[in-house]
């Protein structure tokens, strides 16, 4: 818990200081010191630019970090947009996060019948507990796809809409599902008939 208290303390003191700097950056522009004001105009935006691309704020920041962690949990690189997004994050680091992504027909033809290397060697062991295996999930997994798909007190509308669908899509055949039990529990599931990538992160 005082890890996020020094992280909430930390993103206080930048927001202070963000507002700082732009005062003073009135204060250079009304004395006419255009130079000093351009130059620092400039930093302070690369600064926010490359603080929203890293907190995925800035526009598609975060369909690039999507298709890198798909690259690395599946060998392919695609393109893929959102379909949909949740995130619930408590103070003490517990919390849930699900991102749903489309990708295009011909990567939906290559996921319904992927090679051999996908199955053998995706995704890597830093990143799963096991690889790529055909749903539906076995039945000595339920409890985790359950854990995955939680529906708690006050959730309701699309995010449970879009738990029962995945819960569904997990147990018939035609979609592949991979997971790593560690500390938190992350799932990934591959719906190639609805051209659908599904990370779900469970930390509590």
């Amino acid at each position: 818990m005082g890890f996020y208290i020094i992280i909430l303390l930390i993103l206080i003191g930048l927001l202070v200081g963000l507002i700082v700097w732009i005062i003073r950056l009135i204060g250079l522009y009304r004395k006419g010191r255009k130079k000093s004001f351009t130059i620092q105009v400039s930093i302070l935006t690369a600064i926010l630019v490359f603080l929203t691309w890293e907190f995925q704020i800035f526009p598609l920041s975060k369909n690039f970090y999507i298709q890198d962690r798909t690259t690395e949990l599946t060998g392919q690189k695609f393109w893929s947009t959102e379909e949909f997004d949740y995130e619930e994050i408590s103070v003490r680091g517990e919390g849930y996060t699900l991102d749903i992504y489309k990708f295009d027909e011909e990567t939906a033809e290559y996921f319904k019948n992927p090679d051999k290397n996908f199955f053998d060697n995706f995704p890597p062991k830093e990143f799963a507990d096991i690889k790529w295996t055909r749903t539906p999930v076995q039945e000595n997994e339920q409890e985790i796809l359950g854990f995955v798909t939680p529906i708690y007190g006050g959730w309701k509308g699309e995010i449970v809409d879009r738990q029962d669908f995945i819960r569904q899509k997990a147990n018939q055949p035609g979609a592949y599902y991979s997971y790593d039990d560690g500390g938190s529990t992350n799932f990934y599931l591959i719906a190639p008939d609805k051209r659908l990538v599904i990370l779900i992160n469970h930390n509590m």
